[in-house]
């Protein structure tokens, strides 16, 4: 089947005369369980299409892994900018990138004893953008899965690694280094093909089994990447593509493709519909895509709006560090996506109104949607998105409080029919987890108020480099951020968030110098 697209060829809707319903319909679609069948496996495949409570005897179920929404996963690239002096504008961050890169653990409720448990949980926040106090709602997932028992399904993976001459300066060194991590992690189960791309595209690996004698070829292979020529990320994608249909929707196989790149095309398509369009298509036919970026001059906005699609992820690979965390604590994870398409609706109670949604990747929601994600993917971290609730009167509740209900719909990856969940949102009048602001019904919401305020924080400074802010209130929600995750980090010795603060005090640094500082700066080969 010639799935190689014509020049000038829309991606969305047909390809040499193959849609993606009969993609899908050709290779007989049907993805795998998370675990490999073994005791309680058959209680999940249930849980999988019907999420019936009491199925086993609770152990199974006491998982501790967490679920986050795909998309961004990081803001590492935005951290490698203020690192480096510079101001990052509002395209090379996300709300859910920041969000995914820290433990948000909702602590309420019984254990979950299904592969998807809807978690809520409100706070009260007065955003330092000055809009006034309002209602924080997080929404996660929790999860049956254990980190002990679980185990990946195998995977029919492609990588696509970008060898122009852009990637010279230690930008390909560092994704070799980040291959050969991964080949570690891959095993006889597991087939990988791998493709190099310049002005055009070639396949260095055809799809081998990762046995020892194909890991041996697969790193042998990855030694001899070298850079040269210009950026066709298209010819790049489709080939890997190409390497990947042949066999997908084998049962309890993940269907991959990886591409690694700066992300600055200047050969085949150029621009972010032609790559949209193209992952959109093979997403509705199973097959998903994590994409890696390098390089402080990163294309950031193609890198997150392809991850954005079914079955997408982000990862910017800043430093050695990055890597070691990406491709071997969390490798299993970020290629075991949970369920697709999740909507929500938000129908507020008399007297509130809804008002927005942080860290919700959804690519493409419907008219009737307030906010969702493509993918909900398993994570060693508890995860969530953030929903604004305002009181019409702007006065927050001096007492418990109904705020709204939200109708949740989501696809387990395993499943022909949605999941469809009517979660009442209450105000319980939650504690202070600190003296000097908001309180929270839990933990995990409590620190996403504090994320949240860096995040607009981080939107400040790019509105000052935009011209849209100025200087002085830039500075002061940078501060006011930063005094704000200060205290959090202290009182609950929370390093991630004290790596957000010197964050903070970095950004004002490079603030104070003026907008000479706003944008990307050259890449100095260490990013």
């Amino acid at each position: 089947m010639n799935q190689r697209a014509r020049p000038g060829t829309t991606w969305g809707s047909e390809v040499d005369g193959v849609t993606p319903r009969r993609v899908a319909g050709l290779l007989n679609m049907t993805h795998g369980l998370p675990i490999p069948v073994r005791a309680g496996a058959l209680c999940l495949a249930l849980s999988f299409m019907t999420l019936a409570a009491g199925c086993g005897d609770g152990g199974f179920y006491s998982g501790d892994l967490g679920v986050t929404p795909g998309g961004a996963q990081d803001i590492e690239y935005a951290r490698a900018q203020i690192e480096q002096g510079n101001i990052p504008a509002r395209s090379d961050f996300t709300a859910e990138g920041l969000l995914s890169q820290h433990d948000l653990p909702l602590t309420q409720g019984d254990a979950c004893e299904q592969l998807l448990c809807p978690r809520s949980a409100v706070a009260t926040i007065d955003p330092i953008d000055g809009g006034g106090e309002r209602m924080l709602v997080q929404l996660g997932f929790a999860t049956g899965l254990d980190a002990e028992s679980f185990e990946r399904r195998p995977l029919n993976l492609a990588v696509a690694v970008d060898i122009s001459g852009s990637m010279a300066d230690g930008k390909l060194e560092r994704l070799k280094d980040a291959l050969r991590v991964m080949t570690a992690q891959l095993d006889a189960n597991d087939s990988v093909a791998l493709i190099a791309f310049d002005d055009d595209a070639s396949r260095r690996l055809k799809p081998t089994v990762m046995d020892a004698g194909g890991r041996a070829a697969l790193l042998e292979e990855i030694d001899a990447l070298e850079t040269d020529g210009g950026t066709n990320i298209e010819a790049g994608l489709k080939l890997a593509y190409e390497q990947v249909t042949p066999t997908a929707g084998a049962p309890g196989v993940e269907d991959r493709v990886m591409l690694m790149t700066d992300a600055q095309p200047n050969v085949g398509a150029t621009g972010l519909d032609s790559f949209m369009g193209m992952a959109r298509f093979y997403a509705e036919a199973g097959v998903g895509v994590s994409v890696f970026g390098v390089g402080l001059d990163l294309g950031a906005e193609l890198a997150q709006g392809i991850s954005e699609v079914r079955g997408g992820n982000y990862f910017f690979l800043k430093d050695q560090d990055a890597i070691g965390r990406v491709f071997d604590d969390e490798f299993d994870y970020m290629v075991s996506p949970l369920a697709y398409d999740l909507e929500v609706t938000v129908t507020a109670i008399p007297g509130f109104s809804f008002g927005q949604a942080y860290g919700a990747p959804l690519d493409q929601p419907g008219e009737a949607v307030d906010f969702g994600a493509s993918t909900l993917f398993l994570s060693a971290r508890g995860g969530g998105m953030g929903v604004t609730i305002t009181a019409d009167d702007l006065l927050i509740p001096e007492g418990e409080a109904d705020l709204a209900r939200f109708a949740i719909s989501y696809l387990p990856v395993d499943a022909d029919e949605r999941v469809v969940v009517d979660l009442p949102i209450r105000w319980r009048m939650g504690g202070a987890y600190t003296s000097s602001f908001h309180r929270a019904d839990d933990l995990g919401v409590f620190k996403m108020g504090a994320l949240l305020d860096e995040y607009l924080a981080l939107n400040g400074a790019a509105d000052f480099c935009a011209g849209s802010l100025e200087p002085a209130e830039a500075l002061a929600r940078v501060d006011e951020a930063r005094a704000r995750l200060d205290e959090l980090a202290q009182t609950l010795g929370d390093d991630a968030l004290g790596r957000e603060r010197a964050l903070m005090e970095k950004l004002r640094e490079n603030l104070n110098a003026g907008a000479s500082r706003c944008g990307a700066g050259v890449d100095d080969g260490y990013y």
